[in-house]
């Protein structure tokens, strides 16, 4: 069910930009309708830009980006402004210098498909939501900043979600569905 809310609200997300007067810090739990989460802290801006790992001969390339004053809105007509960290990948098998999976040309924040959800001291809770041809399947993961060394991070807490949507799925089971994310703890260097 959690799942499911993240992803009406993901669909009906609308990036604009506007004037608040109701300002917060991000991760407020209890807020009037129309507020600002704002990164007070610049915790965000940390993350942005593009990170490398390889594991199990795959390069893994994220590009992570903060929207800021992005408008959310939920199925009851509430409404909020909040910065918003979200990311896209690139999956290159080195043996074969394929590439398994490409969203790095996503430019519009619906496109981007990882998006964070909350964070806890240091680590960023993150969600993926794939595209239709993968039946909408979904997974968590968790991104820990290294205070001691801000050009890593660490990749962990790989989770699989729900899948499929409002649309046919191609696919019989979940585990038939192709996961590009990395499933086990990766150290990301940041480029």
């Amino acid at each position: 069910m959690k799942n499911i809310i993240k992803l009406i609200l993901f669909l009906f997300t609308v990036n604009v930009s506007c004037q608040v007067t109701n300002i917060v810090p991000l991760n407020t739990v209890y807020y009037s309708d129309g507020a600002y989460l704002k990164d007070l802290n610049n915790e965000l801006s940390l993350l942005e830009g593009t990170w490398e790992g390889t594991l199990n001969n795959k390069k893994y390339i994220f590009q992570f980006t903060v929207f800021y004053q992005h408008l959310e809105t939920g199925a009851d007509g509430s409404y909020e402004y909040e910065d918003k960290l979200s990311g896209k990948f690139k999956v290159i098998d080195l043996g074969t210098n394929q590439v398994l999976y490409d969203n790095l040309n996503a430019s519009n924040y619906e496109d981007y498909g990882i998006l964070n959800f909350i964070i806890l001291g240091n680590e960023f809770m993150m969600g993926f939501f794939d595209t239709p041809n993968n039946c909408y399947n979904q997974a968590d993961f968790s991104i820990i900043k290294d205070p001691n060394n801000l050009n890593q991070i660490t990749y962990k807490s790989f989770e699989m979600g729900d899948y499929g949507g409002l649309t046919p799925c191609n696919y019989n089971t979940q585990e038939d569905i192709p996961m590009f994310l990395p499933t086990q703890e990766l150290i990301l260097t940041k480029q």
